[in-house]
């Protein structure tokens, strides 16, 4: 197994010490928030005065602004360097390669060359200090966010902030801006030193192929940066917290897995075609995938294959049984943006990091099966 950007594991091949210290660190995160937790309760009585969605945890909302933040700080600058792009277009088509899988490969290769293209210019790639959020910056950047179909979901939730903003006197929002920016940087200073150890080869993996990414629609997702990397780790933790009550009252559960925990991912792999995904049917005994299924019928969860991750889409709300609870499985990358996507759809979920990256698709030029934490999982199902 190589190390890609990050591994949970450590020098005895287990990654039970990444889940105790990630425990302790989001509970440091939701400390270190609670002066938010005021605009927190206040945002609450707009979202449900204004009939906007049902009321979510506090933590959720806490984790929105720590996103925001992160982000803001990230990203910002070069999309507002960005004056005219297809904005509409972009957004779009990460909605076609959804719907329409036959066609994703091509779109997706338009995608990739009009993003770098349009949203990530060459001259811009220079870091620089992002200037202090407006609320007419705030509608800009929330465009470039849904173009890079990589933020939908926190863009999606940043737009509600921004009408929430626009209600409030205007230096209350500068202020709160600034409590943001105050949050992020302690955020990050904190992160790298109880969390680095995990993530000690994003930098490197950025510097060596920011190139080969340079032309693809994967580009955003790979070359994340590492506070991104525990942002997504405190976040899913986060999401796990909020989201069990609902998940634990569920009746059946399934667990999501990529295809890259499989052994074989071409046509050796004989996982048949459902409405949820793929479902394994045993060809090969050393196959994690097919481990996990043959547990899932001892213990009563079905297992589901996903592919991509834009085919969470088949867990929409017309598509997904009721009373059915998920525990989906990805790499830190796409795992928070998945969770949000499967709490759009009403779909009661909890996840499991994998323990590191290795598709062949995105990762590495000929890919290893990846694996998550048995004992995590367990600790998901049972909510121990």
């Amino acid at each position: 197994m190589d190390l890609i950007t990050y591994s949970l594991l450590n020098s005895n091949g287990s990654s039970e010490e990444y889940y105790s210290d990630i425990h302790d660190f989001t509970n440091e995160t939701l400390n270190l928030s609670e002066p938010l937790l005021p605009t927190v309760r206040s945002f609450m009585q707009f979202i449900n005065l204004n009939n906007i969605e049902p009321l979510r945890d506090e933590s959720e909302y806490l984790l929105e602004l720590l996103s925001f933040g992160v982000l803001w700080q990230t990203y910002a600058h070069i999309a507002l360097s960005v004056k005219h792009a297809p904005f509409g277009l972009l957004s779009n088509m990460a909605e076609w390669r959804k719907k329409h899988q036959k066609l994703k490969p091509y779109i997706d290769h338009i995608r990739g060359v009009l993003i770098s293209y349009f949203l990530l210019p060459e001259k811009k790639h220079s870091v620089i200090p992002a200037p202090p959020p407006t609320l007419n910056q705030l509608e800009h950047v929330y465009k470039w966010f849904m173009a890079t179909g990589e933020f939908r979901e926190q863009a999606l939730r940043f737009i509600n902030w921004r009408n929430f903003w626009k209600t409030r006197p205007q230096e209350e929002v500068a202020s709160l801006f600034r409590e943001i920016e105050s949050l992020t940087f302690r955020f990050k200073e904190n992160a790298a030193n109880k969390l680095s150890k995990y993530t000690i080869n994003v930098n490197t993996f950025i510097t060596k192929n920011i190139i080969f990414y340079r032309w693809r629609e994967d580009r955003l997702s790979c070359m994340k940066s590492e506070i991104e990397y525990h942002l997504n780790m405190v976040g899913a933790d986060i999401m796990n917290r909020a989201f069990a009550k609902q998940f634990n009252e569920t009746d059946k559960k399934a667990v999501l897995v990529p295809g890259c925990m499989r052994i074989h991912v071409t046509h050796e792999c004989k996982a048949i075609k459902v409405p949820g995904g793929l479902q394994c049917i045993g060809c090969n005994k050393e196959c994690k995938v097919n481990e996990l299924r043959i547990n899932g019928m001892k213990n009563n969860y079905l297992v589901f294959i996903i592919p991509h991750a834009s085919d969470l889409s088949l867990w929409s709300p017309a598509k997904r049984n009721d009373n059915l609870g998920v525990v989906a499985s990805a790499c830190l990358t796409t795992l928070v943006e998945g969770g949000w996507e499967l709490k759009r759809y009403g779909v009661p979920a909890q996840c499991v990091v994998l323990d590191y990256c290795g598709c062949k698709k995105h990762w590495h030029p000929t890919g290893f099966p990846t694996q998550f934490n048995y004992f995590e999982l367990n600790r998901r199902l049972m909510h121990i």
